[in-house]
């Protein structure tokens, strides 16, 4: 568990903080105390051809600062902070520490987390004018960085896409994809929560780093074929246009890839 969160944000095509470019306000009025808004609990079940997975996360707080999260009661995270800035998160299996994760910042922006491991592992993040236009992550032979995915971002404002040019050697030989990533105008699950950690955090049925939700995906994989593949997100808002279940399903079979259902404080 020491690697879920990291190693998550390596296997899928992660979307800048911030970079979905449409109006944030979606609901906003409608909210009586914003900043109390928070994720107090993921349900999601991920389906597979012969049977499917639920995970559960609890999200605990101290005056709404984040502490811990705990997933299927066993793997727990533990936030350190420095100020705003997350310093370390530290993980444990069945309350025995199994490993940790440094975050590092240039100013205000995160420039890089080192993980321990077996062997470790490190994401660095590159900025334009404040906004992350770069992510390239790998692990350590020795002294040497060995990087095995690196993904350029992009936004279109005025159609409200983020587009990820996504360089991959996972599996050895490098194979380039492209998606494309269409948004709504309603709140993000995490709208309030610490943007460090929106930044490393992502389950099947989203992740922390867009300002506002997912609905569709083109997919080209490889990068060279015509005829992307179309995946969409089914969901279900609360009165405040928070999301409450996300359904994500492939276009091309109808089937259910995940469903996810998020329950706040």
């Amino acid at each position: 568990m020491r690697k879920s969160v990291l190693i998550k944000s390596l296997c899928v095509f992660c979307v800048a903080l911030l970079m979905s470019c449409s109006n944030d306000d979606g609901g906003k009025d409608t909210i009586s105390n914003e900043k109390s808004v928070l994720i107090k609990k993921i349900t999601e079940t991920v389906y597979f051809s012969d049977g499917s997975e639920t995970s559960i996360m609890d999200f605990a707080y101290e005056n709404k600062i984040l502490k811990t999260v705990t997933t299927n009661t066993r793997y727990k995270t533990e936030f350190l902070y420095d100020g705003e800035k997350i310093s370390k998160m530290n993980y444990f299996r069945d309350n025995v520490a199994s490993g940790s994760a440094v975050f590092h910042y240039n100013g205000d922006l995160l420039s890089y987390i080192y993980s321990e491991g077996d062997p470790d592992e490190k994401t660095e993040y590159s900025y334009v004018n404040g906004i992350l236009t770069s992510e390239r992550s790998g692990y350590m032979d020795e002294n040497k960085y060995i990087i095995q995915r690196e993904l350029s971002i992009s936004s279109d404002n005025a159609k409200n896409i983020t587009q990820i040019i996504n360089k991959s050697s996972l599996t050895g030989s490098e194979i380039i994809s492209k998606n494309n990533y269409f948004y709504d105008n309603k709140n993000h699950p995490m709208k309030f929560m610490n943007k460090y950690y929106r930044m490393v955090f992502v389950v099947e049925g989203f992740g922390g780093q867009t300002t506002n939700n997912v609905v569709s995906r083109e997919s080209y994989y490889p990068i060279t074929n015509e005829v992307p593949k179309y995946y969409i997100n089914e969901i279900i808002y609360n009165n405040d246009n928070f999301p409450i279940e996300i359904k994500k399903i492939s276009k091309e079979s109808n089937n259910v890839i995940s469903k996810t259902v998020i329950e706040y404080q």
